[in-house]
C-alpha cells in the first residue's frame, strides 16, 4: 500500500469467515461500538445482471459464469451481510443514474424502487445524478426513504434541491455523523446548471467535522463521490474522519494491491491532520462488488479495529427471487424498444481505455459523426469526450439497447466553427489537463476523427499531463495530413455537452443548435456499414512510448 509507511498502526491479513482474506487493522484503544458499514457506488442503473461490457447477460455469458451484479444479487448479499450484525449501515457513494435503459428511458423510477427496497441509510450525490438537471434530481431525492447528503454544494439559488440535500446526517442509534461530498469538477462534467455550484471538499469537510464534534458526535465518516486518489488527498488534508466510503473513479480496491486490475488496497490507510488514520474504500462500479467494513470505534471516536473486504457479485451468489421478479417486471416496458436490431459488430471492443488514450470505440464513434455531418455540410473534425463512452461493444448482433448502453446520455451532435488558434489551445489544454483559457482542470480525454495528434508525457508531471508535439488535419479525399493552420477556421462536429462547457474542454460555452442525437447517428452508421470492426487508426500517438 502506497501510504502505509505514513501510518503508525499497521495493516495485517487474517482469515475471514467466508474463507477469503480480509484486511484488518487494530489499535490498543478500548472499543465502545462495533459497526458494520456496507457500501456500493457507481451502479449506473445496472439492476439486471451484466457481462464484462456492461451489457445484459446472454445465454453464453450465463453458461460461462461471466455474469455479474444485478439488484437481485445485491439484495441477497446485503441481507447476508446484515444477518447477525444489528449494528449495520448501508450507504451509496453516488452515480445511481445513467448507464442502462432503466435510466435512459425510465429515469429514476427503478432506482427509487431498488434503493428503498434495499433500505439504504444514506447516499452521496454523484455527478451523473445531475445529467437531467437539478429539478429531476430534487424530485428523485424527495421520493427516497433516506437522506441524500453533500457538504460542498451551494444550493442557495435552488431551494427545491436544498430542501432535500443536507451536508451530513447523524445516525442517532450509533451517535455517528456521516458527511457527504462530491468532486468539485461536477459543474463542468455534468448538467448541473447555473443554480448550483461546487467547491473544494476539504474546507467543507473540516467545517462539518467541527460542527458534529460541537454536537457531541465523535464517530465521523464520509461518503464521497470524488475519486480514489482524490479521497486520499481529502483524507490527508482533513481532521476527524475515520473512514471515507468513495466512488466516481470506478476503482477496484483489493486485499492484495498487486492483484490484476486492482487500483489500490482495500482499505487504504492515510494519515490525517490529527496524525490519526483515515481509511479509504471503494467498490469498483455497476454493482460488480459490494464492499463492507467492520469497525470497532474507541471511546474517543477513533478506529480501534477495522476489517473488511469487497464481495464479488458472481453467479455463485443466488439471486433474491422477489427482487429478480420485480426487476424483470420493471424492465419489460423497455424490451421491445431496446431489442430493435441496428447492425452487427465483427470484433468486440472495450471502453476501458477511452479516458486515457485513443480507443477503438472512440475512433468508430467520431468516424460515424464525421460521416453523418459530411452528408449535410463539409466538416473537418469530429471530437468527443472519452467519458461519454460508458460501455463496450461485444461481437455479434447489435441492438438499440446496446447503443444506448454505450451512449446513455442523450447527447446531440452540434456543429461549431472554431478558429485554428482556439482549436489548438483547446486540444493542447486537454492533453495538459488544464483549460488554458480559464486555468481550471480537465479530467477528460479526446477521441477524434479528421485530426492526428502527437504528444509525449510532460516531464515531472504529477497529474498525468502530456505535451502536444503536433496537430494535423486531414485534407482532401485522400485524407492527406496537413499541419493545423492557426489562421484558418475549422468546422468541428462535437457534442452539445462539450459545447455547453462540459468537461471544461472549451474555454466558453458556445450556443449551437442540436442536430441529430449521438445514439441515432451511431445506429445509422451501424445500419450502413455493418459488420463493424472497431480498430485503432493511429490518430492520437504517444511519441514518448
Amino acid at each position: 500500500m502506497r501510504l502505509l509507511a505514513q501510518v503508525a498502526l499497521g495493516i495485517i491479513s487474517v482469515a475471514a469467515p467466508t474463507g477469503l482474506q480480509k484486511s484488518a487493522f487494530k489499535s490498543s484503544n478500548n472499543s465502545s461500538l462495533s459497526l458494520r458499514i456496507i457500501h456500493t457506488n457507481d451502479l449506473h442503473a445496472h439492476y439486471t445482471p451484466f457481462n464484462k461490457y456492461g451489457r445484459d447477460c446472454s445465454s453464453d455469458d450465463i453458461a460461462q459464469s461471466a455474469c455479474f451484479g444485478g439488484a437481485a444479487r445485491l439484495a441477497t448479499t446485503i441481507a447476508r451481510l446484515r444477518q447477525g450484525h444489528p449494528n449495520s449501515l448501508l450507504v451509496d457513494a453516488g452515480d445511481q443514474a445513467q448507464g442502462t435503459l432503466f435510466y435512459t428511458v425510465g429515469k429514476f423510477n427503478t432506482t427509487i424502487k431498488v434503493m428503498n427496497w434495499l433500505q439504504y441509510d444514506a447516499m452521496c450525490i454523484g455527478n451523473h445524478e445531475f445529467d437531467d438537471g437539478p429539478s429531476l434530481l430534487a424530485s428523485f431525492f424527495g421520493k427516497l426513504n433516506f437522506p441524500a447528503i453533500c457538504a460542498n454544494i451551494d444550493m442557495m439559488r435552488d431551494p427545491d434541491l436544498a430542501r432535500v440535500v443536507k451536508p451530513y446526517v447523524i445516525v442517532n442509534r450509533f451517535q455517528l455523523g456521516v458527511i457527504g461530498f462530491i468532486t468539485n469538477t461536477t459543474g463542468s462534467i455534468s448538467s448541473a446548471g447555473p443554480t448550483v455550484s461546487f467547491s473544494d471538499p476539504v474546507p467543507a469537510v473540516n467545517r462539518y467535522v467541527q460542527e458534529l464534534r460541537q454536537k457531541g458526535i465523535k464517530r465521523i465518516i464520509a461518503v464521497s463521490h470524488n475519486g480514489y486518489h482524490e479521497d486520499m488527498d481529502v483524507a490527508a488534508r482533513t481532521h476527524g474522519l475515520d473512514l471515507i466510503v468513495g466512488g466516481h473513479s470506478h476503482t477496484y480496491l483489493a486485499l492484495n494491491a498487486s492483484e490484476p486490475g486492482a487500483g489500490g488496497t482495500y482499505p487504504t490507510a492515510v494519515t490525517n491532520l490529527n496524525g490519526h488514520t483515515t481509511f479509504v474504500v471503494q467498490a469498483k462500479a455497476w454493482g460488480e462488488y459490494v464492499g463492507y467494513v467492520d469497525v470497532e470505534f474507541a471511546s474517543d471516536g477513533s478506529v480501534a479495529k477495522l476489517t473488511g473486504e469487497p464481495v464479488h457479485m458472481t453467479t455463485n451468489i443466488t439471486e433474491d427471487a422477489d427482487m429478480a421478479a420485480s426487476v424483470a417486471q420493471w424492465h419489460r416496458p423497455f424490451e421491445a424498444y431496446g431489442e430493435t436490431l441496428v447492425g452487427n459488430v465483427a470484433a468486440g471492443a472495450s471502453n476501458s481505455n477511452c479516458l486515457l488514450a485513443e480507443c477503438e470505440i472512440g475512433d468508430m464513434t467520431t468516424d460515424a459523426i464525421l460521416w453523418a455531418r459530411n452528408k449535410e455540410s463539409p466538416t473537418d473534425i469530429a471530437m468527443i469526450n472519452g467519458g461519454g463512452i460508458r460501455a463496450g461493444f461485444a461481437s455479434g448482433p447489435t441492438k438499440v439497447k446496446d447503443v444506448l448502453l454505450v451512449f446513455p446520455f442523450g447527447n446531440a451532435v452540434v456543429s461549431l466553427d472554431i478558429g485554428g488558434k482556439q482549436l489548438k489551445q483547446i486540444i493542447t489544454g486537454v492533453f495538459l489537463k488544464t483549460n488554458l483559457a480559464n486555468g481550471r482542470p480537465i479530467t477528460s480525454f479526446l477521441q477524434v476523427a479528421g485530426a492526428r495528434i502527437k504528444y509525449h508525457p510532460a516531464p515531472g508531471s504529477t497529474n498525468g499531463a502530456f505535451v502536444v508535439d503536433s496537430i494535423e488535419i486531414a485534407q482532401g479525399t485522400n485524407g492527406t495530413w496537413v499541419a493545423l493552420d492557426e489562421t484558418k477556421t475549422y468546422r468541428v462536429a462535437t457534442l452539445d455537452f462539450i459545447a455547453r462547457g462540459g468537461d471544461n474542454i472549451i474555454d466558453l460555452p458556445i450556443e449551437a443548435p442540436a442536430l441529430l442525437g449521438l445514439d441515432v447517428i451511431v445506429a445509422d452508421y451501424f445500419r450502413q456499414f455493418s459488420p463493424i470492426s472497431p480498430k485503432l487508426a493511429d490518430r492520437i500517438i504517444n511519441t514518448g512510448v
